[in-house]
């Protein structure tokens, strides 16, 4: 799957498994903050693995009580003045809790300005985001505790990091009315952690 223009998930489905409002992200799609590809049918994905690692990244910066205007001149001058469109996604971005900034090589520079300054404590948010070189190639759902999008896996639908069981499944049997103990038997699990993933479900789907 190409991370970067093949589309994975849609709209709906992405706000779900950040659990941010769909409102939210299709602001972000509108104005460009991340990358879309348009849908073969109607209704069908639009964001590349590449795109919600954006929105992650994006949320996480919101999260830290960044502003809107902070994030987008980030997001701009980190593809303007670096020459990647896709470099909110990169292992090389910061923050001390004030500026967002970009690291090059010895050198660290102001994310939306590219004005280097004195290396200090900076701190990586992107932990849960596992690369190849510069490429992201799995994300880490923390919210649902062990969960992970990985292209390579489950279609790019979350599966359970240990087993790659597709979250899906485990909510299928749920809805079904399938006791806990028994989906837990099912797929070599411990009852108490599909009761939570069967809680974080929820969770994320109130909020989007």
């Amino acid at each position: 799957m190409d991370i970067y223009e093949e589309p994975m998930v849609s709209i709906r489905e992405a706000a779900q498994y950040l659990s941010i409002p769909d409102s939210t992200l299709g602001a972000w799609k509108q104005n460009r903050s991340i990358h879309s590809v348009p849908a073969e049918r109607h209704g069908w994905p639009t964001l590349p693995f590449a795109a919600v690692v954006e929105a992650f990244v994006l949320r996480a910066l919101r999260n830290l009580n960044f502003t809107r205007r902070q994030i987008l001149e980030a997001a701009e001058g980190i593809r303007r003045d670096f020459n990647d469109d896709f470099g909110l996604v990169r292992p090389n971005i910061g923050h001390d809790g004030v500026e967002i900034f970009i690291e090059v090589g010895p050198d660290l520079y102001r994310a939306k300005d590219r004005q280097q300054v004195i290396r200090e404590t900076v701190e990586d948010f992107t932990r849960c985001i596992q690369w190849k070189g510069n490429d992201p190639q799995r994300l880490k759902l923390e919210h649902f505790g062990n969960v992970i999008l990985d292209p390579r896996f489950g279609w790019g639908r979350p599966v359970v990091e240990d087993n790659k069981v597709p979250l899906e499944a485990i909510l299928g049997l749920w809805r079904a009315g399938e006791p806990l103990s028994t989906i837990a038997d099912e797929f070599e699990m411990k009852p108490r952690d599909v009761e939570r993933l069967v809680q974080a479900w929820d969770r994320a789907r109130d909020a989007a």
